[in-house]
């Protein structure tokens, strides 16, 4: 009874998942075998170009432009400690709180090895053009030891204790062991997608001991042909000991998941469809069906292209690019080599009734051959010539196509380009030729995965991760190829700025919070104080304005007097010599001249007192306004490069 409630869900699937591989198969397993075989420099029968052909040499060309463009986006990425952030809520006062969960979850997921699980991501994308990673949640024990007193002494011990956490881990989906409806873009428009993958069979008895897998009994219930499609390399000798596992993630009938499920065929008009996970063992029985156990009800996969194709799943790596050069090249080698055979080794011509009977003609260093009369009428070597050297020009020409293709480059530093002009170049066509890739892999891949890895710690690490006020805007930093570019840039317009400029602070600030010194938080921190206006030293400031302008304001009046001084005695000499007249306008226009010396003085000492209300008053605003000016310099990074 337990049996026939999923044979109508397991035939749902089936008929689904084999039209996908039927799909996927037709139109890109050949081709991901050959890129596959180019990228290991793997000759098979099929690469001859001609029955004689007797190389079998597979040029590194490809295996190069592969390797170069991985190295590139893998530095872009990692390059630096911190290769993504989380922004915070731009209401949320408290900033430290983003601060740390990105912190925290960095060290859990390299803890878990999620930067290698990406580089072969990143490698899968090169070489099949689509990069694609999955999300899994476990329960794993972790073992440390602790110093703990034994009791009733002074004494300490140290014992092993263990502690349950909760892992998330980033795991490498090849595109070979993955499904997707076809009429979808991405996955999460998708019906569904499904993980295929050989798992030995004492994985399963644990899932169902452990409670994860229904108790079915899957002995005896395999099929070799399932094998088909599978990298051999992984497969046992045992195929008894193989059982091939289908993880499904996506849309199912909301009926096929209930007790009392109907066996009618299923109907997009009137079927409920819910988000489910369902497992099968051997594409025969279900080890688990249930609804999607997430907060967020989403998909745990997450992809990339390498390069875009427009309407598709399935991108465009760098194999992709450079297959067609890179046959022309494999087949200009093994030609030449087979000529450079001839040429070397030439064949002999031989009278037969000259040389001894059944003696063996070869040639080789040190070889002596009997022959019946003169060896020069006997054996005769036959010239085929020597090897075109225009075959030079081409391998060159096809290799530098190969470089065209793929937008790979050398990546040596040639000597005319060791300057930091020439590196700043280099560095900037090495962004542009990574950058559509980059920003794939940042917006289709990263974001989501951040998003989806913060859910699942929130969902099932509750002490570590606990629900506050910040919102998740993860974004990746570009890596350490733009910020050098950008900081090679700020650099020189600092030797153009005045050092008293404010711009120069702020300049000096990023060009440090670019670079990846491990105390440059420290530096960041010194300067900003430095920055800052010293309470202190304004009040000292305002104390010797003060007293210079009292000085000034007692000169004014003592000269002031004297001129009242003057003006009574010359007003009374005058009125004595009776020529008061000209000696009163004299001193009236130096008393009026002084009456606007007094007042400008306290014209200067009113704005004075203004300026420094106005300092006070603009303290909190400057503070405001120059860490606005520091999230405008990196909101405006972040568009330049998008």
């Amino acid at each position: 009874m337990e049996e026939n409630k999923y044979q109508g869900l397991a035939g749902w699937l089936h008929t689904r998942l084999d039209e996908w591989r039927d799909h996927r198969d037709s139109n890109y397993l050949s081709k991901w075998d050959e890129y596959y075989r180019l990228w290991r420099g793997i000759w098979q029968a099929s690469d001859r170009t001609r029955q004689s052909e007797k190389s079998q040499l597979i040029s590194p060309a490809l295996q190069q432009a592969v390797e170069s463009s991985v190295s590139e986006i893998e530095e872009a990425t990692f390059g630096r400690g911190k290769w993504f952030d989380i922004k915070d809520d731009i209401l949320d006062q408290d900033k430290q709180d983003a601060e740390y969960v990105r912190n925290l979850l960095q060290e859990d997921l390299e803890s878990t090895g999620c930067k290698d699980a990406l580089c072969e991501v990143f490698l899968n994308a090169a070489i099949y053009g689509t990069g694609i990673g999955k999300i899994s949640v476990e329960e794993n024990t972790w073992r440390y030891p602790v110093e703990v007193p034994i009791e009733g002494t002074t004494v300490t011990e140290r014992i092993l204790e263990e502690q349950v956490m909760t892992d998330i881990k980033i795991e490498p989906i090849s595109p070979k062991e993955f499904l997707i409806d076809p009429s979808a873009v991405n996955i999460n428009e998708a019906l569904g997608v499904a993980h295929e993958i050989i798992k030995p069979r004492h994985t399963i008895i644990e899932g169902i001991e452990n409670g994860t897998y229904r108790d079915v009994p899957i002995e005896g219930n395999y099929n070799e042909d399932f094998l088909d499609g599978f990298d051999p390399e992984t497969s046992r000798a045992d195929a008894s000991d193989q059982i091939k596992i289908t993880e499904y993630w996506g849309k199912v009938p909301a009926r096929f998941l209930e007790e009392n499920e109907s066996m009618d065929d299923f109907e997009y008009d009137s079927d409920e469809l819910v988000e489910a996970v369902v497992t099968m063992a051997n594409d025969s029985y279900i080890l688990r069906a249930d609804r999607n156990p997430f907060m967020m009800t989403d998909r745990p996969f997450v992809s990339y292209q390498h390069d875009l194709v427009p309407s598709k799943f399935w991108g465009r790596g760098v194999c992709e690019k450079g297959f067609n050069p890179q046959k022309a090249l494999d087949a200009e080698m093994r030609a030449r080599i087979d000529s450079l055979a001839l040429t070397t080794t030439p064949m002999m011509a031989a009278d037969a009734t000259r040389l001894p009977r059944g003696v063996r003609l070869e040639v080789r260093p040190g070889k002596t051959i009997l022959t019946n009369g003169d060896p020069r009428q006997a054996i005769m070597p036959l010239a085929l010539g020597s090897t075109d050297q225009n075959t030079y020009t081409q391998v060159a020409s096809l290799q530098n196509m190969i470089q065209m293709g793929t937008g790979s480059s050398d990546t040596g530093v040639s000597a005319e380009r060791a300057t930091s002009a020439g590196m700043s170049m280099a560095q900037s066509s090495a962004i542009k030729r990574q950058k559509r890739t980059l920003m794939n892999f940042q917006n289709t891949f990263l974001i989501p995965m951040i998003n989806k890895c913060l859910w699942r710690k929130v969902q099932f690490d509750v002490e570590r991760y606990p629900v506050a006020d910040y919102k998740f805007v993860p974004y990746s930093t570009m890596g350490i190829m733009a910020k050098e570019l950008e900081m090679q840039q700020m650099v020189s317009l600092l030797q153009s700025i005045p050092k008293d400029s404010s711009a120069f602070d702020i300049i000096l600030i990023s060009v440090f919070q670019n670079s990846s010194m491990h105390n440059r938080d420290q530096i960041i921190n010194a300067l900003m104080q430095e920055s800052q206006p010293n309470p202190q030293d304004e009040q000292m400031e305002q104390m010797g304005k003060e007293l210079q302008l009292q000085q000034l304001q007692a000169e004014v009046q003592k000269t002031m007097a004297e001129a009242q001084e003057e003006q009574t005695k010359a007003m009374k000499n005058a009125a004595e010599a009776g020529a008061a007249q000209p000696n009163e306008l004299m001193i009236q226009e130096k008393f009026i001249k002084l009456q606007k010396e007094l007042a400008a003085i306290d014209k200067l000492r009113a704005d004075t007192e203004n300026t420094q209300s106005e300092t006070l008053r603009n303290i909190p605003e400057v503070e405001h306004l120059q860490s606005e000016t520091l999230l405008n310099i990196a909101t405006a990074q972040e568009k330049l490069q998008g």
